[in-house]
């Protein structure tokens, strides 16, 4: 069987970045919902902030967190998915498009604050000017990006700090 990922446009991916990312924060949720709609998304009939995308404009495959009428993070698809029986083979494939979509972040926001790849799981995290946390990364069978807001990275960040000076461990 022969698979060929569809893929967000780079032009789309950059219209998304300036809308959710470089654009002030925080972010209400009325204004996801706005952004969502100005995108041509259609909202889950269950709940408002799952959403269809460019990739996957059938299903709902996006989605925003919001706590106290905040947004914390958006989740959206850069691939469609490939099919269990071609994951073996889609691999190769899904890491160009995932470096592709890392070298547009690095442009925009320079290199990334951390990486990883374990496990044929890979994810890159950048961080832009006004603190909003960007990252791409996937598997096998798909890749995507996910946006958290400068609240979400400081939270992390202080998390993290915590850990590495002993006063929390790792799994609370």
């Amino acid at each position: 069987m022969s698979f060929k990922f569809t893929v967000l446009s780079d032009d789309r991916f950059i219209e998304i970045l300036q809308a959710w990312v470089d654009s002030p924060w925080p972010k209400t949720a009325e204004e996801g919902y706005a952004l969502r709609d100005r995108f041509g998304w259609t909202p889950d009939y269950r709940e408002p902030a799952l959403f269809t995308s460019d990739v996957r404009p059938h299903e709902s495959s996006s989605y925003f967190t919001a706590r106290d009428g905040k947004i914390k993070s958006l989740r959206i698809p850069v691939t469609d998915i490939a099919p269990e029986e071609v994951r073996g083979d889609s691999l190769e494939d899904a890491l160009v498009i995932y470096r592709h979509f890392c070298d547009i972040l690095k442009s925009r926001y320079g290199k990334p604050k951390g990486r990883k790849n374990r496990n044929g799981h890979y994810r890159s995290n950048f961080v832009t000017s006004q603190g909003v946390g960007v990252s791409v990364g996937g598997t096998i069978a798909h890749v995507s990006c996910v946006i958290k807001s400068p609240e979400e990275m400081f939270i992390e960040s202080e998390y993290a700090r915590l850990v590495a000076k002993g006063y929390i461990s790792e799994d609370e």
